[in-house]
């Protein structure tokens, strides 16, 4: 139905049939669809929910920095203490609960001040710090929702390429933004709607000439060596998982950007030196899938090839695949 059909549809309803009907209407609405609308805001106060969407179509008025500043300080500080979940006298009640619209606000201001020559520098190293709090709030308990990024409307990819973009147009020294994007990807939780391998593609397009794709290589390579050496000090204990993740995310990234530079080869003997997984087949194929998005069909054969010829098996579903690329010279759509 039209809008105006509902309209005239509900005239001539009562009250207690009005308020049945709106329960219903909300029982129907999904819980994640609640909270994208921010239904529960409109019920809440109508007013102020139709005064916030007007104000969000206007322009955006140059904030005061320092003010800016103070408020994102206490943000932090407030919710890495949960003080947005937990009763306390410093975050009244009705704040807790509008923490997203605070965050939000505190990014788009802080985005706005960086195009500022005066305040580009501090304001992308507190849009750095809030990047990092709802990383870290995706994986501890920190606000109401655990899918901050989700909550606030804004893809961590985008996020964090806002971030990585503003640090470059700043830093007179490539080695030092690179170094610290990359960290920002190895050393940050990631949400339900990302990949690693997401984050990872929004840097190598930062990169956007040769030399700051060597130097990408270049730095993640001693960062895997760094954490070798650190493992190799915990020697007979078992290696944790984050450890595992980070050398291997970061052997990744090597290969994506080494195969950008045409550098195939030298990807994936770097890769195979130095990604770890629990078995030869297993790294087989996490290989093949790298060498599909970023490499070449012949690649992709020769490196089958040469495992079957050393002894490994490959699953039912790579032999598939190693058929219909014979047979086309072409990677299907997706892998098997």
């Amino acid at each position: 139905m039209k809008v105006n059909e509902i309209r005239q549809k509900l005239q001539n309803r009562k009250k207690d049939e009005l308020q049945e009907l709106i329960v219903e209407m909300y029982k129907q609405i999904p819980k994640k669809m609640r909270e994208t609308k921010e239904i529960d805001e409109l019920i809440d106060n109508p007013d102020l929910f139709k005064t916030r969407k007007q104000n969000a179509k206007k322009t955006v008025q140059m904030p005061d920095f320092a003010t800016v500043e103070d408020e994102v300080k206490n943000f932090i500080n407030n919710a890495y203490k949960q003080n947005y979940v937990a009763p306390n006298r410093i975050v009244p009640k009705k704040e807790r609960s509008q923490w997203r619209f605070t965050a939000k606000r505190l990014v788009d201001q802080l985005t706005t001040l960086a195009a500022q020559p005066q305040n580009a520098k501090a304001s992308t190293a507190y849009l750095e710090e809030l990047y990092k709090l709802l990383c870290y709030a995706c994986g501890y308990y920190t606000f109401a929702s655990d899918e901050p990024f989700h909550t606030i409307k804004i893809p961590q990819p985008d996020f964090f390429k806002r971030v990585i973009s503003l640090k470059k147009q700043i830093e007179e020294n490539p080695d030092r933004w690179i170094r610290e994007s990359l960290l920002l990807i190895m050393e940050n939780d990631i949400d339900f709607e990302t990949l690693t391998g997401s984050l990872s593609e929004e840097l190598l397009e930062i990169l956007d000439n040769a030399p700051l794709k060597e130097k990408a290589v270049n730095i993640a390579e001693n960062l895997v060596r760094e954490k070798e050496a650190d493992i190799s000090k915990k020697e007979g204990k078992h290696v944790k998982y984050r450890d595992e993740r980070y050398i291997n995310d970061l052997v990744e990234m090597i290969v994506m950007t080494q195969s950008a530079l045409g550098e195939y080869e030298e990807a994936r003997t770097f890769f195979k030196k130095h990604h770890m997984a629990r078995n030869d087949e297993v790294k087989l194929y996490i290989l093949l899938k790298q060498v599909m998005a970023y490499q070449r069909v012949e690649d992709w054969v020769r490196e089958y090839e040469s495992a079957v010829q050393k002894g490994i098996q490959p699953r039912k579903s790579l032999q598939d695949m190693a058929r219909y690329i014979k047979r086309g010279n072409k990677f299907p759509k997706y892998m098997f």
